[in-house]
């Protein structure tokens, strides 16, 4: 992560959520949504289909406003200091959000100089040595396997040394040594500083890359804990069982 990402979240949580509402005409998606999260936490959100986890994870990164309550990354208001607070920022999800005619190394280039990055040539070589896609910098992106899509989109979030990361629902379509590939980039995010929250459905799988676990159901917070404090393989069994009589 660079050194601007740390500066500006030295002092700060650096995703603050506080009393956040979120409704859809007279349906009331999140209610009093309050979420903190320091430095280097892997936050996994976890709730059955529409507990408005999307919702939230859109929400934080300005891409919807709420009804009520505030988001902050690195202490910049979302919504008041945009630019900036987005800068902060990298997103994943099971769409890559890559151009699919362009090479491996082109498309990393092209979000680079988006992002207006220092020596992007430099960026974009480490990364790619990184995440293990060197030898593959000059295919195109519409040959790539849905494993390495993923890397390649993961570096693409990452490009501007973000950080925060939001993954919504990463494993979604990743055989087994995708998913492991995919868990070990996300240590390697947080071990650089970067702070990480995903949802997905794979709670299995989320607790191996995150430290700490919220549950939302029913348009709010129900559940907050380490994974320390809890038995994670029975924590799954559990959650998987509620959610199937959830559904």
């Amino acid at each position: 992560m660079s050194k601007r990402a740390q500066s500006n979240c030295k002092d700060e949580p650096v995703i603050a959520i506080t009393s956040v509402n979120k409704a859809f005409g007279s349906r009331l998606v999140l209610k009093n949504i309050d979420l903190h999260v320091d430095r280097a936490q892997g936050v996994c959100i976890c709730g059955v289909n529409g507990a408005g986890k999307s919702t939230l994870l859109r929400i934080i990164a300005g891409l919807l406003r709420p009804s009520q309550g505030t988001v902050r990354l690195c202490g910049l208001d979302v919504n008041s200091e945009p630019e900036k607070a987005k800068a902060q920022l990298g997103v994943i999800s099971h769409k890559s959000m890559l151009y699919p005619a362009l090479r491996i190394f082109e498309n990393l280039l092209f979000f680079a100089k988006l992002y207006d990055v220092k020596d992007s040539h430099d960026r974009v070589r480490e990364l790619l040595e990184d995440l293990g896609l060197s030898s593959y910098r000059y295919d195109r992106t519409d040959v790539l396997s849905r494993g390495m899509l993923q890397r390649l989109a993961i570096a693409r979030a990452i490009v501007h040394r973000p950080a925060v990361l939001l993954a919504d629902e990463p494993f979604t379509g990743l055989d087994r040594e995708a998913s492991r590939h995919l868990i070990s980039n996300f240590d390697k995010f947080r071990a650089g500083g970067g702070t990480l929250l995903m949802t997905t459905h794979d709670t299995r799988l989320a607790l191996q890359c995150c430290n700490r676990v919220v549950v939302l159901d029913k348009n709010r917070f129900i559940f907050d804990a380490e994974t320390s404090q809890i038995d994670t393989g029975r924590f799954a069994e559990d959650y998987l069982s509620y959610a199937r009589g959830r559904n």
